[in-house]
Order: structure tokens, then C-alpha cells, then sequence
């Protein structure tokens, strides 16, 4: 019997982004979502990169030969990103997710780095074939948070592994067995992100059109915060009859020159005015005037613009205020020192990083760990930095503890003589409670009974 893959896909921007950073490609023989990040003049440039190097790593490949194929092709999207970045500092922070699977007529081979998914529809239940590497999904494993919750989480977008050419973020790779029925839905987080599973299963049954169409219309009405990219597939008997098509930032960007393309792309310009027609004008400048009604409509200018200007004039000032205010947390997977207040305010954020570090949220004590995520305030920038530099040696510690064997404790030593009562220990630490003895016959043979520090718990 010889399986074969029907599939629709789209990619758009959403309601709220101003460019789709999103890309994506489909072909009879692999399935892939990539949803870039690092802000409007890099994200789409890393899921382009990512697009670019799968599509070229396509054609017929079997088994565990489909994952080797995958892996590679996602380590030289890795490389090349990190190339980008090198040349050009003010791409430092792109990268993206990749969720899709390659099709050998038997077998899907699953590839997932970061927050996109796939699942699989089949006998009417839905699955999910990979795992988010987000943080709140971490919360979620251990029963912190629901599903749900995690949908609203204030630090759901806070990604630990993605392609950004760091060697550490390898993908999950996984063989799964296809039969005849089965429905595939691939998608960002602009879909995934916005709803729980039980929305999106409410909807996969009918024709993969139709169906495509509803969960467009679920993610809008959620209010469409991220860019959409949805890729919906059915395994059926036959022979393969799908088109190879490329979308997304992917699909218009030319990565032969990364960085005019990027500048162009994100600097979306609102469309000019109309030009007033000199005719029009003429014959609006000497109309009669309806004197009573100006007058009229002077006090409702006035009884709406003045209220207005006065809640203007209070939101200034609050932002001037909040401008003026610091804190530590999470940017990506590192730690960063914020400018301003970390809730947003009629969904208007007010707040933006100053300063970026390399020190990763993942090597702090858990205790810190929560404290990043929740945000450490701070009252002034020079008061950030120095709480900075304390995590940043905590961190420091804790990779210590990973990578090197505990040390044994050194003994306690007992001083039995005054010369010997002023003697540094043999850590290289004055005896803790002893003194010098004001004469001989007033000395004491004091025993040092501090014990070592415990180690941080990491």
C-alpha cells in the first residue's frame, strides 16, 4: 500500500504585527513551520535561514535516514544564522523555531526546536508529537500550571532552546508510524499559543479547506497577537499529487542580501493620505455657513477633546514615571536589565531592555529562577547592574557544581597556643571567635568549630 500526503497551508501576518516573521515550506516529502524571532529586522531573516537550508536538505530519504537528513540541515541553518550575526551585531538575538516532519510513504520523521507544534488527528483524537521547549511548558509538566494557564502566563514567550547558533540547541527527533486517515496539523505559535488543544480538536473534522478556515478564524478571534502559519495535511492511498510551495518572510525575502531586505521588510509605512482636490476646497471655502450649528458643534468638540487632553496629559506623566523605574528578568533564555514597569497597561507595553547579558536563566539556583521570572525590581540602572553581577556569579557557581566533584571539607583545627589564636585557618580564613591573649598566663586553647558553607542548592 502506498501512502501519499494531501495538504493545505497558510501564512499571514495576524491583526496586530506589522510583518510576518513566520515562514514555512511543503512538499509531497516534508511539512515545516519556522517562526522567527529577535524583533522586526531579524526574525523574519532566521526562519527564512531555517527555510532555506530544510527545503534544501528535501528529497527521498527512509527511517532514521530522514532524521540524520533533518538534524543536519537544522545545524546549518544554526551556522549560518551565527554567521549573520557576525557580520552584522545588530542581528545579535535572532533566531527561530522549526516544528515538521519529513514523509517516506510510511513514516513520519518529527523534527522540533522551540515553540511551534505538531499534531497528529487520528480516530477523532487528537495528539500532540512534540513538546514545547518554553518555560511555562516546564511548569506545566511538573503540575505547576494548566494548560490554560499557560496560555496567559506573563512569561509564556520565554523560549529555552531555539536555532540561533549555539551548539547546545539540538532538536527532538522522533519516528512515527502514518496510516491511512491520519491528519496532521503543523503550526506557530500564533495559533497554538492563543488556545488550548481541546479548541483546536473541536475543530480538525471536514474537508481540510474548511477546516484550515476555522482555525484561521479561532486564532483571529483571539485577537490575532502573533503571526499565523498553519499547515494542515492528510495521509491517504495513492500517489503523491502535492505542490512544493514556499511562505512566509521565506518566501519574500532575498536572503542574498540579508540586511537591505530586512530593513525593507520591517519598515512597513503607512499609506499616504489622498491629496485634497483644489476644486473641492474652492467650493467648500465660500459655502454657506450654518452659524447656529458650528456653534454646536464647538462645545461637542470641546466637551470630548477636553477630557481627552486631560487623560493625554495623566497617561505622560505615568509613563515618565514608570520610565523611571528598573528591574531584572528573562529576555529569551538570558538575563536582561528592563527599562520601565513589567506589565502592560491596555495591552501598551511599557517597558524595554537597556542592557543584555549572556548569563542563561537555566544556570541560576531554581530560587533565582523564580525571582528572574517574576521580575527583580531595582531603583535605580547602577542598582540593575550590581544585582546583575551578584546572579551572574550565582550562575557562575552552579555551572561550577555541574562540572566539577564536590570537594572534601577540611577539619576543624584546635589552636593551642596565643601565637597560634591570630593564625589564618588552613582555608585561608581567620579562626572565627578567637583573640589575642593579653598575657601568657591568660591564654586559652580555643577549638575553631565553624563548619564549611553548604554549597548552593543548583
Amino acid at each position: 500500500m502506498t501512502l501519499a500526503l494531501r495538504y493545505v497551508a497558510h501564512s499571514e501576518t495576524g491583526l496586530v504585527r506589522k510583518n510576518n516573521q513566520d515562514s514555512a515550506y511543503v512538499s509531497p516529502t516534508m511539512l515545516v513551520v519556522a517562526d522567527g524571532m529577535g524583533g522586526a529586522a531579524a526574525g523574519d531573516l532566521a526562519s527564512a535561514v531555517a527555510i532555506r537550508e530544510l527545503k534544501a536538505a528535501d528529497g527521498t530519504f527512509t527511517g532514521e535516514e530522514m532524521l540524520d537528513v533533518v538534524a543536519e540541515a537544522i545545524d546549518r541553518a544554526g551556522e549560518a544564522i551565527s554567521e549573520l550575526v557576525t557580520s552584522d551585531p545588530r542581528l545579535d538575538g535572532m533566531g527561530s523555531t522549526v516544528c515538521g516532519v519529513m514523509f517516506d510513504g510510511t513514516r513520519f520523521g518529527v523534527a522540533n526546536i522551540g515553540d511551534s507544534r505538531a499534531y497528529l488527528y487520528r480516530d477523532a483524537i487528537l495528539t500532540r508529537l512534540t513538546r514545547d521547549h518554553s518555560w511555562v511548558q516546564t511548569l506545566v509538566d511538573e503540575g505547576r500550571i494548566t494548560e490554560a494557564e499557560a496560555l496567559e502566563h506573563p512569561h509564556r514567550s520565554l523560549i529555552l532552546k531555539v536555532i540561533n547558533g549555539q551548539p547546545h540547541h539540538q532538536p527532538d527527533l522522533e519516528l512515527v508510524e502514518a496510516r491511512a486517515g491520519d491528519r496532521l496539523l503543523i503550526c506557530s505559535d500564533g495559533l497554538c499559543g492563543m488556545v488550548t488543544d481541546e479548541v483546536i480538536a473541536a475543530e480538525l473534522d471536514g474537508e481540510r479547506e474548511d477546516v484550515l478556515a476555522a482555525l484561521m478564524r479561532v486564532a483571529h478571534h483571539e485577537g490575532g497577537q502573533d503571526n499565523i502559519t498553519i499547515i494542515l495535511a492528510d495521509v491517504v492511498d495513492g500517489e503523491s499529487e502535492g505542490v512544493t510551495d514556499v511562505l512566509g518572510a521565506a518566501a519574500v525575502l532575498d536572503l542574498d542580501n540579508p540586511a537591505d531586505t530586512t530593513a525593507r521588510q520591517s519598515a512597513v509605512a503607512a499609506p499616504a493620505p489622498p491629496r485634497p482636490d483644489p476644486a473641492a476646497g474652492e467650493v467648500v471655502r465660500y459655502a454657506p455657513v450654518a452659524r447656529r450649528r458650528a456653534s454646536a458643534w464647538v462645545k461637542v468638540v470641546l466637551a470630548v477633546f477636553i477630557p481627552l487632553l486631560a487623560i493625554g496629559g495623566a497617561g505622560a506623566l505615568w509613563y515618565s514615571y514608570t520610565q523611571g523605574r528598573y528591574y531584572l528578568g528573562a529576555h529569551e533564555a538570558t538575563l536582561a536589565i528592563f527599562q520601565g514597569i513589567p506589565e502592560p497597561v491596555f495591552h501598551l507595553p511599557l517597558s524595554h531592555v537597556v542592557e543584555r547579558d549572556a548569563t542563561r536563566v537555566v544556570d541560576l539556583p531554581p530560587y533565582y529562577q523564580e525571582r528572574v521570572l517574576e521580575t527583580m525590581p531595582a531603583d535605580s540602572l547602577d542598582a540593575a547592574r550590581s544585582t546583575l553581577a551578584t546572579l551572574r556569579l550565582k550562575a557562575a557557581e552552579c555551572i561550577r557544581q555541574r562540572t566539577m566533584p564536590q570537594s572534601t571539607p577540611t577539619p576543624t583545627a584546635t589552636v593551642s597556643s596565643p601565637a597560634a589564636s591570630a593564625s589564618p585557618s588552613p582555608s585561608g580564613s581567620p579562626s572565627a571567635g578567637l583573640t589575642a591573649a593579653p598575657t601568657p598566663s591568660a591564654s586559652a586553647t580555643p577549638t575553631d568549630t565553624s563548619t564549611p558553607a553548604a554549597p548552593m542548592e543548583c
